[in-house]
């Protein structure tokens, strides 16, 4: 079979586009707002940039429909088999996929379903209509009123068809949707007029609006609202993932055979609650027929002598109605459309104290106003190496005594991450209320961490100047992260551009992407942050699909095909071994990295419905494997009991995979966070690959996959773990095998054991297995050895005799800090963790006629079918 050449291939002219603010860098990507008529247009290869809206949930792909004024901008998608936004929206042709304002555009919405998710459009019944009369269906439609209709039938048996009308004309400011169910077949039926809105993940706050009969959904953090009316009836919700509004007086409705049903709303969007609120009573003025507020734009600035103030939080209130928070942005402003009354704004800004502005909006013209705040609080930060070179960094502040811990953002955010700071070249200024903090300063595990207080007064900057040394020498090996996520993966919504940012600050030297179902890239982050020679990438994905959770597989480095569906990436399979095997020849073949994450082994290996009994499990799985996940590493000091039941054997995967080692299965182990949010989410599991250069930039991709499929690397939660196997008593660097080698010896065999700590962890026990097995004379600790532990950078070095072995013997190497913790640097979850190292096996081949492996269930009887 053979083999493609492998290249991390990425268009960087097309890569998707995303908002991102922070640490005083701007970038936003939007289409010019100059557009005076209302348009459908068709997306292209070529327009793609320009028309298409910018947001950390923009899901437009080439072939869907862009439908914009100069207010606002949509995406339907267009209605072809299979189409879906990610992983969890599926089904969204001729659905609302993205919708944001044109202004300042931040699209968060994850889809909006007219017609409840419950029909299936064709691609075939696309129409477009310019001013009321029907057009042929082209790249670029314009007029004072724009239609875009798709039709369908039901999903679950086609007896009833839906057509689906989006509407927009020059001058609105909501996109309006009509439905018209109609049932062909010779019986009534009974039917819901609903329509389904995913605005998916913990940042929106959702809810009715009682007062007004209408549904909002409030991302405060991302300044992105969503409110949904229906034309002729108040809502009710149904909540699930999915939240489902249906009509209040009515849940179904009767259908007689040959008949028609019809329902319109809108769905509006703006950047905050009030906003919201008033387009919201305006929607209740209109289904009374009552007059409607004309309402003003108005925006608010905050400033301070240093310029623009954003994050600044405004709580408005008209009169006695609290009416909700807006955010400022990067420019200072909250861009609002409100009716005409008098307002006040109660304003929280870090760093600052808290003030009231009042302001009056008057029919007829824009209003602005501008307050302005007093000079914050701040530090001011400066991270460098040793050696004064700016390096990427990772701050906490933690409030003594008095002053509480702060809370800049959200777990999903991009740089200011609840009471962390990332910074991808080392400074940054942060508001911060006036206290005293413990600053914790740091770049990985090969970096030691500096812990600072600081006090900080009322107006004034503290600086803070920090050179972390990098004490742990690595030469040789690099950290990669081999399994994370963000909001493109369609089960979080952590910005992407906060998840590139963590591995950077925690010295993460190559990570390929793996976002769920969609071939994926790092580099237009990388680019934009201007640390392309920090970190090495290639394009990948998670191929996930069900069972779970031995159906989820990485690969990398793979194709990628921007602005499609998936990124021209493999779909799932129900059955495990196709999908793996599906996976592993994508790209022709290619070469590349296929793991399997979070597996569960028996189940693989001889238990396939779970019931405790062996069978055939789905042991082809096991042939298209290069890597199989094995996480959490401390486990490997954790031997199961022999009669633990079939549901436990799950949970010690280290223990099954030296069980699989001992079957023959030459499976490399790794360790990977499988992070999927920003707060501490990155460095807390690594692997350590051997590599011929030590620079991020000259890293090969080529040889980061060969060396991991022949398992040269350590698996770590910090230590850095060095591992050499040789026979006789000298050790010669070029008769030393490392880690996934074989040693082709009939002599007595040593290891040679390296470990190396920064000043934030500490280890206090080696171990050698031995097949699997703890070898009694081979277990060092620092109770026991406690010359062999030091409490230099270099905790422990010591050949280690294990004598003439009897057969064939894998040998793996582990160390750990029993009793011990992370600590602080790793925040209070990760931080719990171990300080744990594991290698991977060195294989000692006695007679030189290949590794011949012994059998051993360890003590557990494994779930073979013998």
């Amino acid at each position: 079979m053979s083999k493609l050449p492998v290249r991390d291939i990425v268009n960087l002219t097309s890569v998707r586009r995303r908002v991102f603010a922070f640490a005083g860098l701007l970038v936003v990507i939007a289409a010019s707002v100059a557009t005076q008529a209302a348009e459908i247009i068709a997306i292209t290869d070529e327009n793609f940039s320009e028309v298409v809206p910018p947001g950390k949930e923009a899901d437009a792909i080439i072939g869907d429909w862009v439908i914009r004024n100069s207010h606002i901008v949509a995406v339907v998608a267009h209605p072809i088999p299979g189409r879906k936004a990610n992983m969890t929206v599926r089904g969204v042709g001729g659905a609302l996929i993205d919708l944001t304002t044109r202004e300042r555009g931040s699209d968060q919405l994850s889809c909006f379903y007219p017609a409840g998710g419950k029909f299936l459009f064709n691609q075939n019944t696309v129409e477009i209509r310019t001013d009321s009369v029907a057009r042929p269906v082209v790249s670029i439609n314009k007029g004072k009123k724009v239609a875009l209709s798709v039709e369908g039938s039901t999903i679950s048996k086609p007896d009833l068809t839906c057509r689906v009308t989006w509407h927009l004309n020059d001058d609105d400011y909501a996109l309006r949707y009509t439905v018209q169910i109609s049932n062909p077949s010779q019986r009534d039926r009974r039917v819901s007029a609903e329509s389904m809105l995913r605005c998916d993940g913990d940042l929106f706050s959702k809810s009715v609006h009682e007062p007004t009969g209408c549904y909002i959904a409030e991302d405060e953090y991302f300044r992105q609202t969503y409110a949904v009316a229906f034309d002729s009836a108040t809502l009710n919700a149904d909540t699930a993932r999915g939240v489902t509004l249906s009509r209040d007086e009515e849940q179904q409705l009767e259908l007689k055979a040959g008949e028609s049903l019809e329902f319109s709303g809108a769905i509006y969007c703006c950047e905050g609650r009030p906003s919201a609120i008033v387009w919201c009573e305006n929607q209740k003025s209109k289904r009374a027929g009552e007059k409607q507020a004309g309402l003003v734009a108005s925006s608010l600035r905050a400033q301070s002598g240093r310029g623009s103030v954003e994050h600044t939080v405004l709580t408005l209130s008209r009169g006695d109605q609290l009416l909700g928070n807006v955010h400022t942005d990067e420019k200072g402003r909250a861009l609002l459309r409100l009716p005409p009354a008098e307002y006040t704004a109660s304003i929280r800004s870090l760093g600052r104290p808290d003030r009231v502005h009042e302001f009056e909006v008057k029919p007829g013209r824009d209003h602005s106003s501008t307050i302005t705040l007093p000079k914050p609080s701040m530090v001011r930060a400066e991270v460098t190496d040793r050696f004064g070179k700016p390096i990427a960094a990772k701050v906490q502040f933690v409030g003594k005594g008095k002053t509480a811990t702060p809370d800049f953002g959200p777990t999903s955010a991009i740089s200011a991450v609840k009471n962390l700071v990332y910074t991808a070249n080392g400074r940054f200024t942060q508001e911060l209320d006036p206290g005293e903090y413990l600053a914790i300063v740091s770049h990985g595990n090969e970096y030691d961490a500096a812990f600072l207080d600081i006090s900080v007064e009322s107006q004034r900057i503290v600086d803070l100047r920090v050179s972390l040394a990098r004490t742990v020498d690595t030469t040789g090996w690099v950290s990669t992260e081999y399994h994370s996520h963000s909001s493109p993966s369609g089960d979080n919504v952590s910005h992407q551009t906060g998840r590139v940012l963590n591995l950077l600050a925690e010295h993460i030297e190559f990570a390929p992407c793996t976002e769920h179902n969609r071939i994926d890239t790092y580099t237009d982050d990388l680019l934009r942050l201007g640390a392309t020679s920090q970190m090495a990438t290639c394009t990948g994905m998670e191929l996930t699909g069900g069972p779970l959770p031995i159906n989820h597989q990485n690969a990398f480095p793979l194709l990628h095909y921007p602005m499609r569906q998936d990124g021209g990436g493999p779909q799932t399979d129900t059955d495990p071994v196709k999908q793996i095997e599906r996976l592993a020849m994508w790209d022709n073949a290619s070469e590349k990295v296929v793991q399997t994450n979070h597996p569960n082994l028996p189940q693989i290996l001889g238990d396939r419905d779970l019931d405790g009994k062996p069978d055939d499990g789905f042991r082809g799985m096991l042939g298209w494997m290069d890597v199989i996940e094995i996480h959490p590493p401390q486990a490997i000091f954790e031997a199961p009991p022999a009669d633990i039941s079939p549901q436990e054997k799950s949970k010690n995967r280290i223990f099954a995979w030296m069980q699989l080692l001992n079957l023959g299965y030459r499976i490399p182990g790794v360790v990977n966070t499988d992070a999927h949010y920003n707060f501490h989410g990155s460095g807390w599991l690594r692997n350590y690959v051997v590599s011929s250069s030590d620079e991020p930039s000259e890293i090969s991709v080529d040889e980061m996959v060969k060396a991991t499929q022949r398992g040269n690397l350590t698996m770590t939660t910090g230590p850095f773990l060095e591992v050499g196997a040789f026979a006789g008593s000298a050790r010669l660097d070029n008769k030393v095998a490392i880690p996934g080698e074989d040693l082709e010896t009939s002599e007595p065999v040593q290891v040679w054991v390296r470990v190396q700590c920064a000043n934030w962890f500490e280890v206090n026990r080696v171990q050698v297995f031995a097949n699997g097995r703890p070898l009694p004379n081979a277990n060092f600790t620092r109770a026991t050895h406690p010359k062999l532990f030091s409490d230099d950078t270099v905790r422990f070095q010591h050949n280690i005799p294990l004598g003439k072995f009897e057969e064939d013997t894998h040998i793996i190497v582990a160390t750990i800090g029993e009793n011990l913790t992370l600590g602080q640097v790793m925040g209070p979850e990760q931080g719990k963790l171990p300080p744990v190292a594991v290698s991977n096996p060195i294989f000692v081949d006695l007679n030189g006629d290949g590794f011949t492996p012994n059998g051993d269930d360890l003590g557990v009887p494994m779930m073979v079918n013998r």
